[in-house]
């Protein structure tokens, strides 16, 4: 199983990202981190899609 599976995984994912915009502006953290979590939903998507044929 991938680790974007696992919600605990994906959350220290999410965390070392934050982490690394810690003295960046709040709209570049949120930025980021709305991208990753897209690129994350959509990864989910086709692993579980895949899976069910």
């Amino acid at each position: 199983m991938p680790w974007y599976t696992n919600p605990l995984k994906t959350t220290k994912v999410l965390n070392r990202i934050a982490t690394r915009y810690e003295s960046s502006a709040i709209q570049d953290l949120r930025s980021a981190l709305d991208n990753v979590t897209e690129l994350v939903r959509i990864k989910l998507v086709r692993y579980y899609n895949g899976n069910k044929l």
